[in-house]
């Protein structure tokens, strides 16, 4: 299956960071972060196609409700992990800029974006425009909040996953291989999300 393949490809870079280039735990976090704010990307894409006309109320209300959930967790992680008690919301834009350019980062986010990238036309865009040529679109008859409230139940477990695997890496002193189990149970914790997506073979995007 593409998707998965795409995964689990584009889950190895940030092992390799971890292996080869010797990333800490905080590059890592920040990397998964990163990532919440594509699935966010993808999850307006889907409520635009999915929803009609309807999505240009339901897109500015999810970018600002979601960004406020992306940007609350990373104050968290920042005071959690990154030993930087008191950060505010206006430490984000040059925390986040000061990650991605020392660290360079930029590589495992590229990759983790065309694995969601994948994921998106396979479940999404194929049958969405499917249903556009068969004449079967049906925008007005969706309910809008199970598909507002998709990423957040991925996001959950993934982030659920991460925190506990960096608590043990805080607690225990063999951090490489630790940081490398953090990677394996995130990645198991993103196929087990995609495994459970429905097939896309239903000729209406509704989820």
């Amino acid at each position: 299956m593409p998707s998965v393949l795409a995964l689990l490809i584009a889950n190895l870079l940030p092992l390799y960071g971890v292996v080869a280039l010797g990333w800490d735990l905080i590059s890592l976090i920040m990397v998964y972060w990163l990532e919440t704010g594509i699935i966010g990307f993808f999850a307006i894409l889907n409520i635009a196609l999915a929803t009609g006309a309807i999505a240009l109320l339901l897109v500015p209300f999810f970018i600002v409700h979601f960004g406020g959930f992306m940007a609350g967790h990373l104050i968290f992680l920042i005071t959690l992990f990154a030993a930087k008690p008191g950060a505010s919301f206006s430490d984000i834009p040059g925390f986040v800029r000061e990650m991605i350019a020392s660290n360079g980062l930029w590589f495992a986010v590229v990759g983790l974006f065309i694995s969601h990238a994948v994921a998106f036309v396979i479940y999404v865009l194929i049958p969405w425009l499917r249903a556009v040529w068969l004449g079967t679109l049906n925008t007005r008859n969706v309910e809008a909040g199970p598909i507002m409230m998709a990423p957040y139940g991925r996001i959950i477990v993934m982030h659920l996953t991460i925190i506990f695997g960096a608590i043990l890496v805080t607690v225990f002193d063999n951090r490489l291989a630790l940081l490398v189990l953090l990677v394996a149970l995130k990645t198991a914790a993103d196929l087990w999300g995609l495994l459970r997506r429905p097939a896309p073979a239903a000729p209406v995007v509704v989820h």
